[in-house]
């Protein structure tokens, strides 16, 4: 399963600590005009009630970065909610707004724990979960994403490795392996992460040791959608 998306707050001493938690299936959630509407599950494992606060912001990428606004477009229900000790809460997602045309549009749905008022006495650390969850509009024609990679060389021993997703659908890169060919060891690998449509991602690769002047590079990138196999000649 891939690994949810979470931001840890933590507030007074670091003398002792109070966590709840909860688990948000699915991980992904895709609407469209056939399929408006949509479902999650949120499951508390705790022993203690938790509170549950939820936003929806537009996503973008800009420079390699995610980009959140405030976006009316979606609908979550209900917006707060309190999950007993072993219990669930179905939360449902709606479109407000027609999708785009042409192009996927992509949001997420932030699940925010509301931590509790602290119990008299208690010194210690309260962690509030946070849980990012992909929404994506698809538009009624068939969309896909359309990876094009460049290489460019900074220095003898720097390498700068870019991918701009010039498709209309978003790919999850869930694994990422350049190498030298010829050669076994990687020159660079990552593990994770969204590329948005007509959004770009930039690697700047240290080498151990300067790139043959007809060096090819082969990239393996394996994604939500399958594997892609690319090879191309650095520039200078």
């Amino acid at each position: 399963m891939r690994k949810l998306l979470f931001l840890v707050i933590m507030l007074l001493a670091p003398l002792g600590a109070r966590a709840a938690s909860f688990q948000v299936n699915p991980i992904r959630v895709t609407l469209s005009a056939a399929q408006t509407t949509g479902v999650l599950r949120v499951i508390n494992s705790s022993d203690s009630p938790t509170v549950v606060q939820m936003q929806i912001v537009a996503w973008s990428q800009e420079n390699g970065r995610d980009v959140y606004t405030p976006s009316r477009n979606l609908l979550a229900t209900p917006p707060i909610f309190t999950v007993a000790p072993g219990s669930q809460q179905v939360v449902r997602i709606g479109l407000r707004t027609a999708s785009d045309a042409k192009q996927e549009t992509c949001y997420r749905l932030f699940l925010t724990e509301v931590p509790p008022a602290p119990r008299a006495g208690f010194h210690g650390v309260q962690i509030a979960l946070r849980i990012g969850i992909p929404v994506f509009v698809e538009p009624a024609m068939t969309t896909a994403p359309d990876l094009q990679w460049s290489a460019k060389r900074m220095s003898a021993k720097e390498l700068q490795l870019s991918v701009h997703n010039n498709g209309t659908a978003h790919t999850e890169l869930l694994k990422l392996s350049v190498t030298e060919k010829g050669r076994s060891a990687p020159l660079l690998q990552e593990f994770g992460g969204y590329l948005l449509p007509g959004s770009q991602r930039t690697w700047n690769v240290k080498l151990a040791a300067p790139l043959a002047a007809n060096a090819l590079l082969q990239i393996t990138a394996d994604t939500d959608g399958g594997s892609i196999h690319a090879q191309l000649a650095p520039g200078a």
